[in-house]
């Protein structure tokens, strides 16, 4: 094992640290001095053309945005992290189930903590099509799906045979699955007016980054939470 001493170890970890205080120091700046000049022309590409109090395209589309929001919610989330420790520690997974609890409960603690640190307003620009209690950026539907999605991707992907043709495919199917789910929430808040895209691209960005943290740290101090 390669301990993180060692020359140019800690540059992966440093460079992740940086990226996600980067993005979160934008978020700052962005709160004070107004929105990035794509917010509000993304925002607007998601209403009709003469009324941005109404979703463009056909009748479905506040159900369709809605049920792709739904994918980042905190209770589907929680089911089913629940149910996938569970499943981890009936066979005995005790570190892959306890490393998926410890990235995913301090991605709730750190999407809370920046949103009170940054504290920037939601988006008045349009109407708001789904409820809020909490500031804006970074977008923890963003943020902690995209941890979710993505943890629960790298602990269970190497749970698979490693020789069988159908299981390698399941395996990019599962990655895959990951990014899209992680995506389609995203969007789906900025459709629906209740984050500027802004916040959405750092929740992206920040979850990345705190889930490759997690990733580095846990290769070199904590093996047996990736077996």
């Amino acid at each position: 094992m390669r301990s993180l001493y060692a020359p140019r170890a800690w540059l992966v970890p440093l460079l992740l640290f940086i990226l996600l205080a980067a993005t979160s120091a934008c978020g700052y700046v962005l709160s004070h001095s107004g929105p990035a000049r794509f917010d509000a022309a993304i925002l607007l590409w998601f209403r009709a053309s003469d009324d941005t109090g109404r979703l463009a395209g056909s009748e479905w589309a506040l159900t369709f945005w809605l049920a792709l929001t739904w994918l980042g919610d905190t209770i589907p989330r929680i089911v089913v992290a629940v149910f996938t420790i569970f499943g981890l520690l009936l066979l005995r997974r005790w570190h892959n189930a306890l490393f998926i609890a410890g990235v995913l409960i301090s991605g709730i603690a750190l999407s809370t903590a920046l949103k009170y640190w940054v504290a920037r307003p939601r988006p008045q620009l349009v109407t708001h099509f789904d409820h809020f209690s909490s500031m804006s950026f970074p977008s923890g539907h963003a943020l902690n799906s995209t941890l979710f999605y993505l943890t629960i991707a790298l602990v269970l992907v190497p749970l698979l045979p490693q020789r069988q043709a159908s299981c390698k495919i399941l395996r990019w199917n599962l990655y895959a699955l990951a990014i899209v789910a992680s995506l389609a929430t995203g969007i789906s808040r900025v459709a629906l007016g209740v984050h500027w895209p802004s916040d959405v691209l750092a929740g992206w960005v920040i979850a990345a980054a705190w889930a490759g943290l997690w990733l580095v740290l846990a290769k070199h101090y904590w093996p047996k939470a990736l077996l």
